[in-house]
């Protein structure tokens, strides 16, 4: 088969995110049965068993979201947004249309700021300006200020909270030569949840995947082979429940061509 990253994280890491920050505290799990055709489809055959740092419990990470909402007006402009002091937005946005509209003008100034580096926008309940802190973040921006500022048009600021920071995910190493490692000083290891034969295996990023299609491309996902020798995995393929597995050495290479 072969090493498939999902859409999303190849559109991740086309726009700037590095693949060790991408899928920094992700999880492995096991499947018995074939590689699905892509990342997006839903997991297929038994899940055997779930690697982490050490065998140790999970906690996923929650993304912390704040917001703006246009509670009223039919002119002026959004003027101003910051998260914790810094400007998100980067210049006026004037009322367009509908508070509807000048949210959606909003969020999509914000999303394509070269200066954002923290936060993804999007509208929510037709006028309300989602702030969603980017992926590894965790429970760092809960309580930081959300602070606009308007002309004519009110408004309601919701402050930064509900994140979560991950707990024993499994981490990169530096790149070498085109080739990124599973950190050195951890052990990848898990407990089998079910006896069979290890076929193929996910990496899920940090944020909990619920294993259904993704039909809108937006999870991180990379997906490959299991096999005793040739494959993206290379291991012992006879898997028992209650037993610990460990992955050693996992490596991936980045094609020059």
């Amino acid at each position: 088969m072969a090493l498939r990253p999902s859409i999303a994280l190849r559109t991740t890491v086309q726009e700037g995110t590095p693949f060790s920050k991408a899928m920094s505290n992700c999880v492995l799990k096991i499947y018995t049965g074939s590689q699905p055709a892509t990342p997006e489809t839903a997991p297929s055959g038994t899940l055997l068993d779930t690697f982490s740092n050490a065998s140790g419990a999970l906690t996923r990470e929650v993304r912390s979201v704040g917001s703006v909402d246009l509670t009223g007006g039919g002119a002026g402009s959004v003027d101003t947004i910051t998260v914790n002091g810094i400007e998100v937005m980067g210049s006026s946005t004037p009322f367009n249309t509908s508070l509807a509209q000048t949210a959606a003008d909003v969020v999509l100034k914000i999303n394509i700021n070269p200066f954002n580096h923290l936060f993804d926008a999007t509208v929510t309940a037709t006028d309300v300006i989602t702030l969603t802190a980017r992926q590894g973040l965790g429970a760092l921006p809960n309580g930081w200020v959300v602070a606009s500022t308007v002309t004519t048009i009110t408004k309601t600021d919701n402050n930064m909270a509900g994140g979560v920071s991950a707990v024993n995910g499994l981490l990169w190493g530096d790149a070498v030569s085109f080739v990124i490692s599973k950190k050195s000083n951890q052990t990848w290891s898990g407990v089998a949840s079910q006896t069979g034969t290890a076929g193929w295996f996910r990496f899920e990023a940090a944020v909990n995947d619920a294993g259904g299609t993704d039909s809108s491309n937006v999870i991180l996902r990379l997906d490959g082979a299991i096999a005793t020798s040739g494959a993206e995995l290379n291991m012992a393929t006879s898997i028992t429940s209650g037993l610990t597995y460990t992955i050693d050495t996992f490596a991936i290479t980045f094609p020059s061509a």
